[in-house]
């Protein structure tokens, strides 16, 4: 055998991979994959020129990792291939040749109980090991007689079957790895947007969200119309896992959000002695107040939080502390600008005015719901639920349909042969079998 042949066969190289694959997965695991690279130079600043460089970020597709998985797949098929023709010939042999089996010493007694078998009593043989679920083939070529039994046919392959259905396993996940597609749309309700590279589009028609008594999200409905060529070729409501399958294409509902970039808040201001006047007013626009008084809302933050420079920004897209940037002028002077809060009405430290009867208090907002889809194909797919198949049906022959054989041959004038195989257990099966023929002798 070639030397290539036997180190790509070999258990060494397996063990040695499948290290090597656990040491990168644990390394996958600490360190947070698919980040931007600010996040590594933030939080891990002596290693992200490392991790980049590696290709760590997106360790499950670096060309490390992809590579040693290929050496693994490597493996496994020249391991099965180097036991394929043992099998193979074990299963066409004929009952009157031997392999490489470990007879069975007998005395004399045991021999002449097995030539008595196969002379006198054949057919009682051949219904004694039928009765017990194997297939027998008598055959007689001159003064040669042999007997063959078997069961288990399927245990013959069990474990190049599990070989099979990871090797295909692997493939399959070598195939997602390098040529699966995942992409992100944001969309909200008419709004349309096309998948890159390709002939279609979603539109999202509507969406809802459902919610449990206490408040909480209990669902995410998306109404989807998939769009080609100006027509529309499917439409259907895509909840979490129950995703719009189209071609080989999915589509997931993975999240929702709402636009604060574009939310209408309502606002109340008032003038000392005077009503108290309720506004509606669209983030980026304004409204008059009269007297010669303008207010525009700069900005708006859901969840209101300043950074270590004294910036505003939004610790999150939820409205936990919602704040709006305000601006009232007077001709071309400003006499109020500030941050008004929702939950806090009465909180003046971040606001400057010249007009101490001038009052903004923010009363409510809404924002337009988005829905987050993520678009993916997957060409891998199909081969691992193959190969989990195959897997599985080799587990089951191996450990539920052991192979298991005997061969009992005789010649005259010579010694007969009782020849054993089994998968497993290989002294147990021998010891039943000299039960069954009476073979077990004893000493007096």
């Amino acid at each position: 055998m070639p030397r290539t042949w036997r180190f790509l066969s070999s258990l060494q190289l397996a063990i040695i991979l499948l290290i090597l694959t656990i040491l990168l997965s644990i390394v996958g695991t600490l360190i947070p994959q698919g980040q931007s690279p600010d996040f590594y130079r933030q939080y891990m600043p002596r290693l992200a020129g490392l991790v980049r460089f590696l290709q760590f970020d997106h360790l499950y597709r670096s060309p490390l990792f992809l590579s040693l998985v290929f050496l693994f797949l490597l493996n496994l098929f020249f391991c099965s291939v180097k036991q394929l023709p043992a099998r193979v010939k074990r299963l066409k042999v004929r009952s009157d040749e031997r392999l490489d089996y470990r007879a069975s010493a007998l005395d004399k007694k045991e021999d002449l109980k097995l030539v008595e078998w196969l002379e006198n009593n054949p057919l009682q043989l051949a219904s004694l090991f039928r009765q017990r679920g194997f297939r027998v083939h008598l055959a007689q070529q001159g003064e040669r007689k042999s007997f063959l039994a078997r069961k288990g046919l399927p245990g013959l392959f069990g474990p190049e079957l599990v070989h099979l259905g990871l090797i295909i396993i692997i493939a399959g996940g070598l195939v997602s790895a390098i040529f699966s597609q995942r992409l992100t749309l944001a969309l909200m309700e008419g709004q349309s947007e096309q998948v890159t590279g390709h002939s279609f589009s979603l539109r999202l028609d509507r969406f809802s969200t459902e919610y449990y008594p206490d408040g909480s999200v209990k669902d995410w409905k998306s109404l989807v119309s998939v769009l080609e060529n100006g027509q529309v070729r499917r439409q259907q409501v895509i909840e979490v896992n129950h995703p719009l399958k189209y071609e080989r294409w999915h589509v997931f509902q993975v999240s929702y959000g709402q636009d604060w970039d574009q939310a209408l808040l309502e606002l109340e201001a008032s003038l000392a002695g005077g009503p108290v006047r309720t506004l509606r007013v669209q983030t980026g626009g304004g409204t008059d107040l009269g007297d010669g008084l303008r207010l525009r809302v700069l900005s708006f933050l859901p969840d209101f939080q300043l950074d270590a420079g004294g910036q505003a920004f939004s610790r999150s897209p939820q409205p936990n502390n919602p704040a709006a940037l305000l601006e009232i002028t007077e001709g071309a002077r400003a006499v109020f600008s500030g941050w008004v809060f929702y939950r806090y009405p009465n909180l003046k430290h971040y606001q400057r005015s010249s007009r101490n009867d001038l009052e903004v208090r923010l009363k409510n907002f809404e924002a337009p719901p988005f829905s987050v889809l993520e678009v993916s194909s997957d060409p891998g797919t199909g081969l691992v639920w193959l190969g989990s198949a195959l897997l599985l049906l080799g587990l089951l022959a191996a450990f539920y349909f052991p192979y298991r054989e005997v061969r009992l041959l005789h010649q005259a004038g010579q010694q007969p042969a009782f020849l054993v195989y089994a998968r497993k257990n290989q002294e147990d099966f021998r010891q039943e079998i000299k039960d069954l023929l009476g073979l077990k002798h004893k000493k007096e």
